[in-house]
Parts: structure tokens; C-alpha cells; sequence
């Protein structure tokens, strides 16, 4: 039951930070901003770093890759290891969309994925790294 509504929580934020824009830290777009209102776009990609006690690993670098478009962006997580890309346009397979997480002194021990509670609704994908 408590994880229901951390999982309910979190998605309130992201949707919460997507409505915000690109102001946030953490935040990324591959499209123009000019697109950034459109309601017919894919899903949008958020997540957490974090470290093998659960703490927040802010500052490291998220590279959000689609496969089938060899495209890549970089951004940051912001102070509470959070990130966010908002929708791709609704052409990219969410299937395609790769999330990496680095940072300097640390390694990638795994990442995991959520399934989307809807079709089109946000993509969680969590980073946990561990220090090297």
C-alpha cells in the first residue's frame, strides 16, 4: 500500500514538473519548444539517481538515447536526483528509448524500468549507482 502512493507521489511530481517546462533542473527535450504543448506527443521519460542507500545523487549525467533514430541527449539530475524529458514526438516506439545514468566516482550497478500504469503516460526509469 505504501508503495502505491509513492508510486501515485511520484507521478503527481513528474506530471507536476512537466507542466512547469524546461525552467526545472534535470529537465530535457529532443523536440522544438514550440512542440512543447503538443497533447498528441509520445510519453514523457522521468526517473531518480540514486546510490545504494536510496540517497539522491544529484549533478549526474543522464544520457537519454532512441535507438532506432541514433539521437542522444545529456542532462543532469537535479539536487534531489531527479530528471525529466518530456514527450518525444508520438512517432518514437517508447520501446526505443534508452536511459544510462553516470557520474564521476561511481559506476552503474543497474537500472529499472517501470511499466506505464496507462498507454502514453510517463516512463519511469530509475539509476542506481554505486561508488567505485
Amino acid at each position: 500500500m505504501a508503495s502505491a502512493r509513492y508510486g501515485l507521489a511520484v507521478m503527481v511530481l513528474a506530471l507536476a514538473l512537466g507542466l512547469a517546462g524546461e525552467a526545472r533542473a534535470g529537465g530535457g527535450s529532443f523536440g522544438n519548444d514550440e512542440d512543447s504543448g503538443d497533447q498528441d506527443g509520445g510519453p514523457a521519460f522521468f526517473g531518480f539517481v540514486k546510490d545504494k542507500d536510496g540517497d539522491a545523487v544529484d549533478d549526474a549525467k543522464i544520457t537519454v538515447t532512441v535507438k532506432n533514430l541514433n539521437s542522444s541527449m545529456i542532462l543532469r539530475s537535479d539536487s534531489q536526483g531527479h530528471y525529466f524529458v518530456r514527450g518525444f514526438d508520438k512517432s518514437v516506439d517508447p520501446a526505443d528509448v534508452d536511459v544510462a545514468c553516470s557520474k564521476e566516482g561511481f559506476r552503474e550497478a543497474r537500472h529499472v524500468r517501470k511499466p506505464p500504469i496507462d498507454p502514453g503516460s510517463p516512463v519511469e526509469v530509475d539509476c542506481f549507482l554505486d561508488k567505485q
